[in-house]
């Protein structure tokens, strides 16, 4: 299976192993391929991993209006109630760290365990939405999403991982699913999670939270994720020595080594279908 329906949108989603399930969930106009080096160890620990596309974005249908940070969470909540999936480990980076925040807010027993890396926990500043109107209007424009790629690449990862083999090889397969990314689609979401905002509400949230941030992110800073970590109650902090703003390409393994210290190895008799 790799569709779902919410309403007349056909949604793109992939899994890989079994066991407790654990939802990735990506950055703004990049895709469910951002999570490669997360999936093998995952599975290695026991978990079932599911990772969509968001609308508009990767293999998922394309937008034809704004589309907010609860539109997304709402897709997500489709798709693990097509997957017969009541409660699951949510893990979301930047865009996908918003999101996870949403569906933690609304449906938090949905939720076991949350980790939010390089994200934001609000869109509601004129700063924000500034940024947000220049990326639409990027998005818009002819080539625009490999135009933004090319532009962002610089700030997304570190040095150390552009010049590796690994990141030439990431940087040729994302700048190819740029070049077929619809720019529309891209500029609706820009657009439409403006004005999220879950400042005020991170103190309700009861599950265990973990936010990473990385110490060369230059898009959500170090003091972003450690202001979120402050904020609620049962929440742990990681600093990711010179990751970017993708944290978890650029410094996989440290990325990895946090994440699943944190959610811990399921026990192999929990993993059966």
């Amino acid at each position: 299976m790799a569709y779902y329906n919410n309403g007349n949108r056909r949604n793109y989603f992939i899994e890989f192993g079994s066991g407790r399930p654990v939802v990735l969930l990506h950055g703004i106009s990049n895709s469910g391929r951002a999570w490669v080096p997360q999936i093998a160890p995952l599975v290695e620990a026991g978990y079932r991993v599911i990772v969509p596309d968001h609308a508009g974005h990767g293999a998922s249908a394309r937008l034809n209006r704004p589309f907010s940070v609860s539109d997304i969470a709402a897709d997500v909540f489709e798709l693990l109630d097509n997957l017969s999936i009541e409660e699951a480990d949510i893990i979301g980076l930047s865009l996908g760290g918003m999101v996870a925040l949403e569906i933690a807010l609304t449906q938090p027993h949905r939720v076991g365990k949350l980790i939010v890396a390089n994200s934001f926990d609000t869109t509601a500043t004129e700063e924000f939405r500034t940024m947000a109107e220049g990326w639409a209007r990027t998005f818009r424009s002819e080539d625009g999403p490999v135009k933004r790629f090319e532009g962002i690449w610089p700030m997304n990862v570190n040095e150390t991982f552009r010049v590796s083999t690994e990141g030439v090889k990431t940087y040729q397969v994302w700048h190819g699913l740029a070049a077929t990314a619809d720019g529309q689609s891209l500029a609706y979401v820009a657009e439409g999670i403006v004005g999220f905002d879950a400042t005020t509400s991170l103190a309700t949230l009861s599950m265990p939270v973990l936010f990473i941030a990385g110490e060369q992110d230059r898009m959500s800073l170090p003091d972003v994720s450690q202001r979120m970590a402050d904020r609620v109650p049962n929440a742990h902090y990681v600093e990711i020595q010179g990751a970017a703003h993708i944290s978890n390409v650029d410094s996989a393994s440290a990325f990895n080594e946090a994440v699943i210290t944190f959610l811990g190895t399921v026990p192999a008799s929990t993993t059966s279908d």
